[in-house]
């Protein structure tokens, strides 16, 4: 029988390859769920001396106190919005999770959707599979738009976390002018990046561009609603590669369609999924990406084997490097709906 048991939850094509050899390290089984709902993630996790949890799969307070032995949960992601810290903390179950593994893609498909929003990529791609194209017409130069160039302008960036630190140096690499604010961030990683720390009024008021890099709280709920579009500029856009939570999705619609401001890009939205018949969808200068920004084959396989070795490392007696211990974030579960991968 072997020493440990380590049960992995979610419904996509584990890379045992990746990951049992890692566990074999301390003689650990690894078993495999997919459980659909609360009531499957406690029964699977009973009986665990750890998890692996891949995808939106909540970690509620019911379910915590259904685990007899589990020492550790650490998700193959990095939002911890559906799992109850609190909870977690009090039950002495150490959460996890995949920090900076993914933070390369989210800032490429940051700087991707900045340059496609901003270019109207997609708007002009759409025309030409229409069968619309003629050569400078008229036409095509009204239905694109006005479009500025991008370098010279100002990113601000919300959250000057493992993404945000790699989203600005690639918007420094554009040209362009990047500021920050980050109320929990050591001012001396901001100096180093060549990025000013700004009050939110000042970013919101003065940026061309926004891009979200905060984690979903009570207080950065709707962090951006009408207040915030408002002040903005009418020639700014938002891009969203957080979680949808952070935006009052109502608002945003209203600012679209009111142009007080430019436009949106949003990997991620309230709600999720969102419908193909949302209203959001419906708007000419809004991109939606359905929740991909942190994907890759490489981000994947980096993941996978960070959490199985955090998983080793808790189970060895020794600390996690990627332990949530963040005062901010230690609250109850933000989202307890069972989402998907």
């Amino acid at each position: 029988m072997a020493k440990f048991r380590v049960v992995y939850c979610g419904s996509n094509v584990v890379p045992v390859n990746l990951i049992k050899p890692i566990l074999d390290e301390i003689d650990a089984e690894l078993v495999l769920a997919r459980p659909t709902n609360d009531a499957e993630v406690a029964e699977a996790g009973r009986d665990a001396d750890a998890m692996i949890f891949h995808g939106a799969v909540p970690f509620t307070r019911e379910i915590i106190s259904r685990l007899k032995r589990c020492k550790v949960v650490c998700r193959t992601g990095v939002g911890v919005d559906r799992m109850d810290l609190a909870a977690a903390t009090e039950r002495g179950v150490i959460v996890c999770n995949a920090a900076g593994c993914n933070s390369v893609e989210v800032s490429e498909q940051t700087i991707g959707l900045l340059i496609a929003v901003a270019r109207k990529l997609v708007r002009m791609n759409q025309y030409a599979r229409e069968g619309r194209w003629r050569r400078h017409t008229a036409e095509l130069h009204a239905f694109r738009g006005q479009v500025s160039r991008i370098a010279g302008r100002t990113l601000g960036i919300v959250g000057l976390g493992h993404v945000g630190r790699q989203v600005a140096p690639r918007a420094q690499g554009l040209r362009m002018q990047v500021q920050a604010v980050d109320p929990y961030l050591d001012p001396k990683i901001a100096a180093d990046l060549g990025v000013p720390l700004v009050s939110f009024d000042e970013l919101i008021r003065t940026s061309d561009f926004i891009s979200l890099h905060a984690p979903l709280t009570p207080a950065t709920r709707k962090m951006f609603s009408r207040a915030q579009f408002a002040a903005m500029k009418p020639t700014a856009f938002l891009i969203n590669c957080a979680r949808g939570g952070l935006v009052d999705t109502d608002a945003l619609y209203d600012a679209l369609v009111s142009n007080q401001i430019a436009g949106a890009a949003l990997d991620v939205t309230d709600p999720e999924p969102m419908a193909g018949d949302h209203k959001i969808l419906t708007l000419p200068n809004v991109i939606v990406t359905c929740h991909t920004a942190a994907n890759s084959n490489e981000s994947y396989a980096d993941c996978q084997t960070h959490a199985a070795r955090e998983v080793v490392r808790v189970l060895k007696g020794q600390p996690p490097t990627t332990e949530i211990k963040d005062p901010w974030l230690l609250e109850e579960a933000q989202d307890q709906r069972f989402g998907g991968v």
